[in-house]
């Protein structure tokens, strides 16, 4: 659903609301659909999402208000794909985290990525958290390793 709740007509230079006495039978279903998919982000959406959108008047509206609270603008986007991809190269173990905190930061980066549509293929994605392991890992990487071959 991309326009009003109420079908609208060319005036001039400017549009306005058709007469309910004018709606046609396309117009009416513009108005049921709209209507409902307002009222299932109505029924979805938590307190605080709802008093961001409750204002607004149509379900196309509704979606771009909270696609831009929760995604926010392309700059934003680009920034946040910027740092995550420059997280994702720089990552190291922090010295004294265990592996499965490292773990967990690393999913995290790579996730976030993803949503993102930033995919690495699996074979980096392990080979690059091998090499941020620290020196203590070394014997167990290249273990790894020849094992593999």
């Amino acid at each position: 659903m991309d326009g009003p709740s109420i079908p609208l007509k060319q005036q001039g230079e400017i549009l306005v609301p058709k007469s309910k006495k004018k709606w046609n039978e396309e117009d009416r279903r513009s108005i049921q659909l709209n209507a409902k998919a307002m009222h299932t982000f109505f029924c979805a959406l938590g307190l605080n999402e709802y008093s961001r959108v409750s204002l607004c008047s149509n379900a196309k509206e509704i979606w771009d208000k909270l696609e831009v609270t929760h995604e926010g603008t392309i700059q934003v986007k680009k920034s946040k794909v910027g740092i995550l991809t420059l997280n994702y190269e720089m990552f190291k173990k922090k010295l004294k985290k265990g592996i499965k905190t490292m773990f967990f930061r690393f999913t995290i980066i790579i996730n976030e990525l993803k949503s993102y549509g930033n995919t690495y293929p699996d074979e980096e994605i392990v080979w690059k958290m091998l090499r941020s392991l620290s020196m203590s890992w070394e014997s167990k990487v290249s273990a790894r390793n020849e094992a593999k071959i």
